[in-house]
C-alpha cells in the first residue's frame, strides 16, 4: 500500500460515512409508511427524478466499460456506448407511461408478470431479475476494487468492504428513500467533477490532436468510424442496454416512485441528454491510453489508470471520489430494487398473509444477504464489460414477453415463458463463444417470434383493468 492509498482510505471513508449519515438522515425523516420504503412515497418531484436517473446511470457501466471498448475497440465502440446508456432512457419513456398508467400502486415487475402471466413465467421473470441486479451490484464493487489496487496498492476486498458496507447499511435502513436522495447527493458532485478531471487529462495529455495523433500512430484502426468490430460493438452494445433498462427493476421502481407521468418523462429526457456526453468524457480515457501505450494490469482499469497517471494527487483524489460515487448510486439503486424483489415478490410467494412491517423487515435482512454475496464474488474481479453483457443477455431474452404483454391482449403467460426460455437457450452459447452481437439478435427474436405466434394462436384475452385490481401499494 503507497501513500496515495492511504490517503485514499481516510478520504474514501470520511465521504461514505458523510453519504450514511445523510442517507439515514433523510430516510428517518422521510419513511412515513412501510410502502414508502419500497416506492419513496411515490411523490418524486422532477428534480430528484432526473438526479436519480443520472446518478443509477453514472455507474461502473458507464465511468468504467466505456473507457474499457474504447481501448480495444476505438471511437466508434466508444460512440456506440454512449448512444446505448442515452437511447435506452428514451426507449424507456412510452413504456414508463404505459406502467404508470396500468400499474399505478406497484412495487416490483414480478408482481405484475405473476398478474399478467400466472407462476410460471413469473419464476421465469425473478430469476432474470435476480441475476440482472446481482451483475449489477458486483460490477460496481468490482470498479471500486480495482481502482483501489491498481491506484493505491489496497488489497481489492479491503476496497471491495470500505465502499459496500457503507452502502448496505443506508440501503438496508432507508430502501429506496435512501437511495433516491443520496443518487441526489451523488449527482450534483460527480457530473461537474467527473467533467473537471476529463479536461485536465486532456490538457495534461497535450489535447484532443495530440491524443488523435497518438492513436493514430499506436492504433489507427480505431479512429475510422467504420473499424468493423468496433462498429458491431456499437450495433450490440445499442441492442444489449435499451433492452436490459427496459426489464431493469430499479427503473420500474423509480416509475412507481414518481408523483406523475410527466415527472417521469422530463427526467427521463433530461437523463438522455446528461449522460451522453458524460459516457464520452468517461470513454476517452480509453483513447489517451491507447495514445500513451499504456498497458492495462485489468481490462477494466483505464479510467482510473490515465487519470491517476496524468493528474496531480489533489486532481486523483477527486476523481477517486467520482468513482466511489458513481459505484454507490448504482450499487444503492440495485440493492433497494432486489430488496423490493426479494420481500414482495420471493418471500411473499410464500408467505401470502405477510404484513407490511413484515415486509419491510424481509427486505432489510434480505438487502444484506444479497450485498454480502456480491461483495464475495466481486473479490474475484472479473472483467466488469463481460459481467454487465451476461446480465443485459439475461434481459434481452425476457423484454419482449414482459413488455408485450402491458400492450398485447392475446399474449399467454405459457407463451412468455417457453419464448423467454428459448431465447436465453439459443443465444447464450452464442454469447460463450463470444459472438456477442448474435447472442443478443438471437436471443430477442428467438423469443419475440415463440411469444406473439402464441398471441396469434392463443384464445385467452387479457382484461388489463386486472392490473389495477390485483396490484396495490403495500399498506
Amino acid at each position: 500500500m503507497n501513500l496515495f492509498g492511504i490517503s485514499m482510505i481516510i478520504f474514501s471513508l470520511l465521504l461514505m460515512t458523510v453519504v450514511t449519515l445523510l442517507g439515514y438522515w433523510f430516510s428517518k425523516k422521510t419513511l412515513k409508511n412501510n410502502d414508502s420504503y419500497f416506492t419513496a412515497g411515490r411523490n418524486i418531484s422532477t428534480a430528484f427524478m432526473t438526479a436519480t436517473f443520472i446518478a443509477y446511470a453514472v455507474g461502473t457501466g458507464l465511468i468504467f466499460s466505456p473507457a474499457e471498448m474504447a481501448y480495444y475497440e476505438g471511437l466508434t465502440a466508444m460512440i456506440g456506448y454512449a448512444l446505448a446508456i442515452s437511447l435506452s432512457y428514451i426507449v424507456f419513456i412510452p413504456i414508463s407511461g404505459r406502467i404508470k398508467k396500468l400499474i399505478p400502486e406497484g412495487n416490483t415487475i414480478g408482481e405484475y408478470v405473476k398478474a399478467r402471466y400466472g407462476h410460471f413465467m413469473f419464476v421465469v421473470v425473478l430469476f432474470v431479475t435476480v441475476v440482472y441486479l446481482f451483475c449489477l451490484l458486483t460490477a460496481n464493487l468490482i470498479g471500486v476494487g480495482i481502482a483501489f489496487k491498481y491506484l493505491g496498492g489496497i488489497p481489492l476486498y479491503l476496497g471491495v468492504l470500505i465502499i459496500g458496507i457503507p452502502v448496505i447499511i443506508y440501503t438496508t435502513y432507508g430502501g429506496l428513500n435512501a437511495a433516491i436522495f443520496t443518487n441526489g447527493i451523488q449527482a450534483i458532485l460527480i457530473t461537474p467533477l467527473l467533467f473537471i478531471t476529463v479536461l485536465m487529462a486532456f490538457n495534461k495529455s497535450g489535447g484532443p490532436a495530440e491524443i488523435f495523433q497518438g492513436v493514430m500512430n499506436n492504433s489507427p484502426q480505431f479512429m475510422n468510424i467504420f473499424h468493423p468490430s468496433g462498429l458491431e460493438f456499437a450495433i450490440m452494445i445499442i441492442i444489449a442496454v435499451s433492452a436490459a433498462e427496459l426489464l431493469n427493476q430499479a427503473l420500474w421502481q423509480r416509475v412507481y416512485s414518481a408523483k406523475d407521468i410527466r415527472v417521469i418523462k422530463k427526467g427521463l429526457i433530461s437523463s438522455s441528454i446528461m449522460t451522453f456526453p458524460m459516457t464520452i468524457a468517461a470513454a476517452s480515457f480509453g483513447l489517451i491510453a491507447i495514445a500513451m501505450k499504456m498497458e492495462l494490469p485489468h481490462p477494466s482499469i483505464a479510467t482510473a489508470l490515465v487519470a491517476h497517471s496524468l493528474l496531480p494527487e489533489w486532481a486523483s483524489m477527486l476523481f477517486v471520489m467520482v468513482i466511489v460515487l458513481a459505484a454507490t448510486s448504482t450499487g444503492a439503486d440495485s440493492l433497494a430494487a432486489f430488496s423490493s424483489t426479494a420481500s414482495l415478490d420471493i418471500i411473499k410467494s410464500f408467505a401470502p398473509n405477510m404484513t407490511a412491517k413484515q415486509s419491510v423487515k424481509i427486505a432489510r435482512i434480505a438487502t444484506i444477504i444479497f450485498g454480502v454475496g456480491a461483495m464475495l464474488v466481486s473479490f474475484k474481479a472479473p472483467s466488469i464489460l463481460l459481467l454487465l453483457l451476461f446480465a443485459d443477455l439475461a434481459a434481452a431474452a425476457a423484454v419482449v414477453p414482459v413488455i408485450a404483454g402491458l400492450y398485447n391482449r392475446h399474449i399467454s403467460g405459457k407463451g412468455a415463458a417457453i419464448g423467454t426460455l428459448l431465447g436465453l437457450v439459443v443465444g447464450l452459447p452464442l454469447y460463450l463463444m463470444q459472438e456477442y452481437l448474435y447472442s443478443f439478435i438471437a436471443a430477442i427474436v428467438v423469443s419475440s417470434l415463440v411469444v406473439f405466434v402464441f398471441g396469434k394462436i392463443s384464445k385467452s384475452t387479457y382484461n388489463f383493468d386486472q392490473l389495477k385490481e390485483q396490484i396495490k401499494n403495500v399498506d
